[in-house]
């Protein structure tokens, strides 16, 4: 099962100036902070320097139509095959090897052929990099198509 087509607009980058220290996985049971992060309606996932999944609540599984069970400990490229070859890969590498972090939308094609908008916002953490993704789908579809067609080819990107 492929992962379809990425297409993204970058608003904004920063760069983050403390070095990185890798200190393993989070012990997330019976933790207030995951039960806080497990009930956002919106998605949040860490994905550690060897690519794999390290937390995923399960928002960010709806999002993806997957299951938390099947993403935890596996790589990103075994569950969406063809992943690494996309734009947003490129944004999620810079993020992970430059500390950088990131905003931007997110046009994903399911393999059904089904279609959903998404803001992801990515930032560079002790263990890797959380994405903390919000469906944006109702608000792309009020928004004048004009204006839709102007943002994808501005592509604007801010430093901040």
């Amino acid at each position: 099962m492929g992962i379809g087509r990425w297409e993204f607009i970058v608003w904004q980058e920063s760069t983050l100036m403390a070095e990185p220290v890798y200190i393993g996985p989070p012990n997330l049971q019976d933790d207030p902070v995951r039960t806080a992060l497990d009930t956002l309606k919106e998605g949040f996932q860490i994905i550690g320097p060897d690519w794999r999944y390290v937390y995923v609540n399960p928002a960010a599984a709806r999002h993806g139509r997957r299951e938390v069970s099947g993403l935890i400990g596996k790589a990103m490229m075994g569950v969406y095959p063809g992943i690494d070859a996309t734009p947003l890969f490129e944004v999620l590498q810079k993020c992970m090897e430059q500390r950088t972090s990131h905003i931007l939308e997110n046009h994903f094609t399911f393999p059904d052929g089904t279609t959903q908008w998404f803001e992801l916002r990515i930032r560079p953490v002790p263990v890797g990099i959380c994405i903390y993704s919000a469906d944006i789908e109702h608000r792309k579809r009020r928004q004048p198509l004009g204006q839709r067609i102007r943002n994808l080819f501005r592509g604007s990107k801010t430093g901040g």
